[in-house]
Formats: structure tokens, C-alpha cells, sequence
């Protein structure tokens, strides 16, 4: 980052403040603002490292902030699942141009915004630990591309989707770290 010309670097601080700010703000989305930003001027590759060194800052606090109320075997299967869905991710950024990368950002961008914002009543399914790993899979999967809902953090759109349709309860921290 050291050769990053001046106003990429204030693209860079512009892109890291809105992402943190909307984070607060909405509890999610940190990855997809950023990348919004970065990679205009970031390679894939540096720019997925960054969101999850940053991810992990921005999540970890609520994360600490909701430890007495997590209930690990809930969260077991999406973090299995998670663990084995990132690696793949990230094997599938070789093959991305950064342009088309961008493209896939601001789409899936604009369709999980339009989710979040119809939010349809979806039909409560409880399908166990299988389906929720099975969730976790994808949303590693998703995690592992720069800017995806869910880079670093197990809340991302598969997780916030699946959550919802197994009638998960609005205060559980599951659902609190999706929406």
C-alpha cells in the first residue's frame, strides 16, 4: 500500500470511514461498502485480505458484545460450514478480472438490498443441522470473494436468508448479526 498514489489513499480511508460507518449503523455490509471502494485501486486478492483483517475487527466487537447469548451448537454448522465454503471462495478469485468482479459486487449489492428491503414472508422451514452447514457452505463460499455479504463474518446473505425462513427469533444474536 505503500505506492498507492495520495488519492487512493484518501479513496482508500473514504471507502474503510463509509464501510465502518454503515456497519454501525446497520450491523452488516462492512465487506460490500469497502469493496465498493477498493477495488478501484486494489487487486482482489489484497482487497479480500483487507476485508477480512478489517472484518474480523468489525465483527469480533459484536461478537463479544453478544457472547452470553450465542448458542454454540446453533452456530456449529454455519461455521463448519463457513471453514469449508472459504477456501473454494477464494480459489475462484483467479480466475475473476477485477471489472467483472466489480459488476458481480454492485449486482449482488443491489439484489440483497432489494431482499432486505421487500423482505418477503418466506415459508418457516426447519430442516436441521444439515441444511444450516449446508447454508454455512454457501456463505463461506460468498464470504470468500472481496466486498460478498458475509466476507469474514458468518452473517451474510445465505445465512441472513436461511435464518429467517427457519423462523429464527429476531433478538437471537443469529439473526442480530444477519440484518
Amino acid at each position: 500500500m505503500a505506492d498507492l498514489p495520495i488519492l487512493d489513499l484518501i479513496l482508500f480511508a473514504s471507502g474503510t470511514f463509509a464501510a465502518a460507518l454503515v456497519t454501525g449503523v446497520a450491523g452488516f455490509a462492512f465487506g460490500i461498502v469497502a469493496a465498493a471502494a477498493w477495488l478501484h485501486f486494489l487487486p482482489p486478492a489484497q482487497t479480500t485480505a483487507l476485508i477480512v483483517a478489517y472484518g474480523i475487527i468489525v465483527q469480533g466487537i459484536s461478537g463479544w458484545k453478544l457472547r452470553r447469548s450465542n448458542q454454540l451448537a446453533r452456530l456449529l454448522p454455519f461455521s463448519v460450514g463457513g471453514a469449508i465454503g472459504v477456501p473454494i471462495g477464494v480459489e475462484l478469485l483467479h480466475p475473476i478480472s477485477p471489472a467483472a468482479l466489480r459488476l458481480a459486487v454492485g449486482v449482488v449489492l443491489i439484489l440483497f438490498s432489494l431482499y432486505s428491503l421487500v423482505r418477503p414472508q418466506l415459508a418457516s422451514v426447519r430442516a436441521g443441522k444439515a441444511a444450516d452447514g449446508t447454508i454455512g457452505i454457501l456463505n463461506g463460499i460468498v464470504g470468500g470473494q472481496p466486498g460478498s455479504p458475509g466476507s469474514s463474518s458468518q452473517s451474510g446473505a445465505p445465512c441472513g436468508v436461511g435464518l429467517v425462513m427457519s423462523n429464527a427469533q429476531p433478538s437471537s444474536p443469529l439473526v442480530s448479526g444477519s440484518f
